[in-house]
């Protein structure tokens, strides 16, 4: 945050902070800065060091935190207004996001992250695994155990071979690392797999953006253009085991991947 900006998002804490008569010293506990720095904050001498402390302040000071975003520029003023819009207003709660809205924007990223990937890899089914991870700057080994590991500061994802090599357990297992590999690398971490505990939001994470990876929309929407599922009961779970053959996943995820894009179409 700088120039005008940070003097904008500057004053404003200060007036917030004046007006519910709040000493620099209180309004900086728990943030992370000295009150001298604040000091120099408000007075257009510095700009405030990251979104979190500015966060921080707004919050004991009694700013609004989309006022932050606001003034901060994180948002575009058309974004503050959708945000403010009565429509979705209730996604909020007390100026923050509540938990449902954060899971929702949460899905919704890494949709886009895994639609995002997914776009150069061409109109093949089945995806090609190993081309994907090579996109993904990863190193797939098939090995002899019931772990998966990543290796070689994240470059490399060790992952059960399967009984007799089974292809479409290692299809799975490659996509599940990619995913993580994925993952990590927007906050420059190392990726890490921990399938014991599977119920984890990092592993279900994970699964999610490999289904997307192995059944990508585009390729999922053409698919059914060309092969409409039939509206007979009788007729729909033959025709849902065929998806899973060509995308060479398992009829569950043909089945979720399916109802998560009819939903949409229907929602959006």
């Amino acid at each position: 945050m700088t120039g005008s900006r940070g003097n904008l998002l500057g004053a404003a804490l200060r007036e917030a902070r004046e007006r519910g008569r709040i000493t620099q010293r209180d309004a900086v506990k728990g943030c992370g800065i000295s009150y001298s720095t604040l000091s120099r904050i408000e007075n257009g001498l510095v700009t405030v060091p990251s979104l979190e402390v500015a966060m921080a302040v707004a919050r004991n000071v009694g700013l609004g935190e989309g006022d932050v975003l606001r003034l901060a520029g994180t948002l575009a003023p058309a974004g503050s207004a959708e945000l403010a819009d009565p429509s979705i207003r209730r996604v909020l709660q007390d100026g923050r996001l509540s938990p449902d809205a954060l899971s929702t924007l949460r899905l919704t990223h890494l949709r886009l992250l895994a639609s995002e990937f997914s776009a150069d890899l061409g109109s093949a089914r089945p995806v090609d695994v190993r081309l994907a991870a090579k996109k993904a700057g990863l190193t797939l080994v098939p090995y002899n155990s019931t772990e998966a590991r990543f290796a070689r500061q994240g470059r490399c994802y060790e992952f059960p071979r399967g009984s007799d090599g089974a292809l479409m357990g290692q299809r799975l297992w490659g996509a599940h690392g990619i995913a993580h590999r994925l993952i990590a690398a927007e906050s420059g971490a190392v990726p890490e797999c921990h399938m014991r505990e599977v119920g984890s939001v990092a592993e279900r994470e994970a699964t999610y953006v490999a289904s997307r990876i192995l059944v990508p929309h585009s390729l999922l929407a053409s698919d059914l253009r060309q092969r409409p599922l039939p509206q007979d009961p009788a007729e729909f779970a033959t025709a849902l085991e065929r998806v899973a053959s060509r995308f060479r996943v398992p009829t569950q995820w043909a089945s979720a991947r399916v109802a998560e894009d009819k939903i949409g179409e229907l929602y959006w």
